[in-house]
């Protein structure tokens, strides 16, 4: 790879490791708590853990609009992890290293909207 493609798979590992530090969080604080596996992991447990947060949404005791917050933050998270596998396994190819990166920050924002709702509805 170039400087400039390791510059961006670096920024990549960055976003994708600061997205699922923040899902993690949300997770923890929902009205149902979703415990997330933490340290030293492997994609190999990551995934499974969010496809799950995927799966068990609508069990949330939180209105729709925060339950499609959670589910955009953990589906574009999986997103970008797919993204990035493909990147690393393949040819770097420059659109897909921009959605790659875009994908979590559209995540983190979700994640955030959900975390301020329930700092104001949970308390």
């Amino acid at each position: 790879m170039s400087d400039s493609e390791d510059a961006t798979m670096e920024l990549l590992t960055h976003r994708l490791t600061t997205t699922y530090t923040g899902l993690v969080a949300t997770c923890a604080t929902l009205p149902i708590p979703i415990t997330l596996p933490t340290g030293d992991v492997s994609s190999k447990d990551l995934i499974p853990a969010v496809r799950r947060i995927v799966e068990i949404v609508e069990e949330q005791p939180v209105p729709e609009d925060q339950q499609a917050q959670l589910f955009t933050g953990a589906v574009l998270w999986l997103a970008a992890a797919d993204l990035y596998s493909m990147l690393i396994k393949g040819e770097f190819i420059e659109a897909r290293a921009a959605g790659a990166l875009g994908t979590p920050m559209i995540a983190n924002d979700a994640l955030h909207a959900l975390g301020e709702w329930l700092l104001g509805n949970m308390s």
